[in-house]
């Protein structure tokens, strides 16, 4: 293994790169592949070890395997979106007010892929992080991670913990990160993680991302592009306060959307996902697997009105309501 040293010269070269402003340049590609080969190296990702593909199920939404979250850090656009929109949070809280500032980062995965490129831009009296991870194999080899960077001393906390229940015990959070979704919002945790945290927290908070909106769209197979007919939910800090408000203790309620698809093939109509991680730092149709279009399940569907709803459940994602029958 390289010593310490010569790794976070590594990282922080990837992290020069990945902070570039430009939306695609010639040396992000090349960042990120050496980014994945340096963590996967450091993490002991086997793709064909078990406990390395097990996910594990929470009330609220499936925990994604240590081997196919480590993956994710390999979605070019994704990466750096994610990891410049926490850079800009960070520094624009620090204009705010003196350091440290105190970052929630929920499920980490095996890397915490989005924190290390920032921790080496800050110094650990201007950037302290808590680190959630419902995966204890993860967990372990994220612990590894961390001490092969030699970056301990920008960790505050480092639990196991399934941050859709999880009691904080310090308050005194600037920023929460969390990247555990899924396209239309769908069979992973990301809206029951960051509901929980917010009833918790005060106004202050930064939420990366900022904001999740998932549309209702249309698409003939003749067409590149979906054509928007309703937006179903705009994820922000404001569409939180608001389900907190309405519900009560976990039982997260959610609105109810009617669309009229007169004249509208069923079997063209899809989910589509847009993100907005922090100011300009977007993600929009087909720029990562997460804003890929998601087919709308109807069963048998009757009449030209349908109700949407997102459903807290296992396996979380929207419902659909068509008459008196429920089809998901």
């Amino acid at each position: 293994m390289f010593p310490s040293q010569n790794l976070k010269e590594k990282l922080v070269n990837i992290s020069n790169d990945l902070l570039l402003p430009q939306d695609f340049h010639e040396k992000l590609v090349r960042a990120i592949t050496t980014y994945t080969q340096l963590l996967f190296e450091l993490g002991e990702i086997k793709p064909d070890e078990i406990s390395d593909r097990t996910n594990i199920q929470s009330k609220f939404g499936r925990a994604i395997g240590t081997f196919w979250a480590a993956n994710c850090v390999k979605e070019v656009l994704r990466t750096q979106r994610f990891v410049r929109g926490l850079y800009l949070a960070i520094k624009d809280k620090l204009l705010q007010g003196d350091g440290p500032i105190h970052i929630l980062y929920a499920g980490t995965g095996p890397f915490a892929t989005l924190a290390l490129p920032v921790m080496v831009q800050f110094s650990p009296a201007e950037v302290q992080f808590t680190l959630l991870e419902i995966n204890e194999n993860s967990y372990n080899k994220l612990v590894d991670v961390i001490t092969a960077f030699d970056l301990n001393s920008y960790v505050k906390a480092i639990e196991i913990a399934d941050a859709t229940n999880y009691v904080l015990q310090d308050i005194d959070v600037d920023i929460v990160i969390s990247e555990t979704l899924n396209r239309a919002l769908i069979t992973e945790p990301q809206v029951f993680i960051m509901l929980n945290l917010a009833s918790q927290l005060g106004r202050d908070v930064v939420y990366l991302p900022e904001e999740i909106t998932v549309n209702l769209c249309a698409k003939k197979r003749s067409e590149n592009k979906p054509a928007k007919l309703k937006t179903l939910i705009n994820f922000n800090v404001d569409k939180m306060k608001e389900i907190i408000d309405q519900s009560e203790g976990q039982e997260w309620a959610f609105d109810e959307i009617k669309v009229n698809i007169n004249n509208i093939d069923p079997a063209e109509l899809y989910y589509s996902t847009e993100l907005k991680i922090y100011r300009d730092n977007v993600l929009g149709y087909e720029d990562s697997s997460l804003n890929l279009l998601e087919k709308v399940k109807l069963g048998h569907q009757i009449g030209d009105d349908l109700i949407f709803k997102y459903n807290a459940a296992e396996k979380p994602g929207f419902i659909v309501y068509a008459r008196e029958k429920i089809s998901s």
